[in-house]
């Protein structure tokens, strides 16, 4: 089987070399579980990203929450007010609450580039 010689590397070394086959293969099985774990956490956190990325930006179809919402520390949104019994029909409602203010900033419109003269000789 191994030719006329011998009978390969003998017992001693064959049981050694199972060891360090084993070894080695746990090593391998282990860098492997790693991958696969590491991959699986970047693919949980871009889902996670890419949801609230669509959420603030715009989505084509809101997701469903699987669990109610924690308490939310924005405000509500402005309602528009509402007449009272006690206003008079030809007041006017103020609308002072309900338009947001956006601060006016006048920007000067952008120079042309200046072409550089040319070199004289």
């Amino acid at each position: 089987m191994y030719g006329p010689i011998g009978h390969g590397f003998g017992l001693l070394a064959g049981v050694l070399g199972a060891i360090v086959w084993a070894i080695g293969m746990f090593i391998v099985l282990a860098i492997l579980i790693v991958l696969v774990v590491l991959l699986a956490r970047f693919l949980w956190v871009a889902t996670k990203a890419a949801q609230r990325y669509l959420e603030l930006n715009g989505s084509p179809a809101p997701r469903t929450r699987t669990t109610a919402p924690a308490a939310t520390t924005t405000a509500p949104a402005a309602t528009k007010p509402t007449t009272t019994a006690t206003t008079p029909a030809s007041a006017k409602p103020s609308t002072t609450a309900t338009t947001p203010t956006t601060p006016t900033t006048s920007t000067k419109p952008v120079a042309k580039p200046k072409t550089p003269k040319p070199p004289t000789a």
